[in-house]
């Protein structure tokens, strides 16, 4: 027992530090861009939610394949593996179907007094397509990093998890940011 409590201690030091000095830089991305996010307060209202859902979806594939790597279901091995395409797919329609609540709940608390079909489209874009570029990137670095992470003997929960979300933070912030300039909204 007092094995496993010092290796997840040192594992768990060494992915906190890297969580923090992400999370510090995306905190500094965000900050350097808040001006052109408030003079549109609907994209700052975007960004709890889906840092949220990107986090959420990374922690599940990273718990999942986990699970199936000890299990033996899975092989640790990113390419030509079904097991992990299937959970990919899984996650990546979750995300869509997610990213249309997220708009419409958002629409409704900020937009609804504008009712406008340019914000409402505006709104289904940025989150559609930020979402979808930040999760995509995040399950696909969950699935690298756990697969690393496991083949070195390492415990991925302990290892990725806060890595994962932390990413997950960082991408949501910097897909909005860049679909807003894409979109010429910031």
């Amino acid at each position: 027992m007092r094995i496993v409590f010092w290796k997840v201690l040192k594992e768990g030091r060494i992915s906190l530090t890297l969580a923090a000095i992400v999370e510090i830089f995306a905190g500094t991305i965000l900050e350097i861009h808040l001006e052109s996010l408030i003079a549109l307060p609907i994209l700052l209202a975007i960004i709890p939610p889906l840092n949220d859902m990107v986090g959420d979806l990374g922690t599940i594939i990273v718990a999942r394949l986990n699970t199936s790597f000890y299990l033996g279901t899975v092989d640790p091995r990113i390419l030509k593996n079904k097991g992990m395409r299937v959970n990919y797919t899984a996650l990546s329609l979750v995300s869509v179907i997610v990213c249309l609540y997220i708009s419409i709940v958002m629409l409704s608390i900020y937009a609804f007094p504008y009712v406008n079909l340019s914000i409402i489209a505006t709104v289904f874009q940025v989150v559609l397509i930020a979402g979808i570029i930040a999760v995509s990137i995040t399950l696909f670095l969950g699935m690298l990093l756990s697969t690393i992470s496991f083949r070195r003997g390492h415990d991925p929960n302990v290892m990725v998890m806060p890595i994962i979300t932390v990413i997950g933070d960082f991408l949501g912030i910097m897909s909005i940011v860049l679909v807003a300039k894409m979109l010429s909204l910031a």
